[in-house]
């Protein structure tokens, strides 16, 4: 068998749920569970998203079981696909969602170190943002940011979030205490910056 041939079977065929320029949010696929084991796992990916504790492939494979009841759900989370490179990359979803109050946590993974600063976590939030307040009818998007997370910071401002506050000394990194900066985007503030392309 050809190196092409057995690649062409490896391929995995994907199907696009929101499209973007470079990038697409795509639904999960359990043949990547060994590749989202390995972001998870990663020291330089796992820093500011603090997973402390190592996750296994039995762990992560739990992910992708059916969910009984999708409007209870409490997160949703999207691979994020690169177009041209034709892999997955990353991940990126809501987490904490309140289906009462319309509210939910944003949250991205770049797990590929390769596309660290190319801009792809402000394209994939902002497909994210859009499908939450159109499809989902969410009123506010909330994300919490360490403070020596300059990228984060940076992208939250490009987002359009407001911070809302300060958390001192609210999480323990790297042998010191940390601060949360507390950012929300409201529906209404997006609808104002986005009319153009509604």
């Amino acid at each position: 068998m050809t190196e092409d041939k057995e690649n062409k079977e490896d391929e995995i065929e994907v199907f696009p749920f929101i499209e973007g320029e470079t990038i697409d949010l795509v639904a999960g696929n359990s043949k990547w569970v060994s590749l989202i084991c390995k972001w998870q796992n990663d020291p330089k990916v796992r820093h500011y998203a603090r997973n402390l504790w190592p996750l296994t492939i039995e762990e992560v494979k739990k992910w992708f079981e059916p969910s009984p009841d999708k409007h209870t759900r409490e997160f949703v989370v999207f691979t994020i696909y690169h177009k041209r490179d034709k892999r997955p990359i990353g991940s990126v979803g809501f987490g904490r969602i309140n289906w009462v109050n319309r509210n939910a946590n944003i949250f991205a993974t770049i797990g590929e170190l390769e596309y660290w600063g190319k801009g792809i976590v402000v394209e994939a939030s902002k497909l994210l943002i859009k499908y939450g307040f159109t499809e989902l009818n969410f009123h506010k998007i909330y994300a919490g940011v360490y403070s020596p997370n300059a990228r984060s910071l940076r992208a939250a401002a490009k987002l359009g979030f407001q911070k809302e506050g300060i958390i001192k000394e609210s999480v323990y990194v790297d042998g010191r205490y940390l601060d949360e900066h507390k950012f929300a985007l409201f529906k209404r503030d997006w609808i104002k910056s986005n009319q153009n392309e509604l």
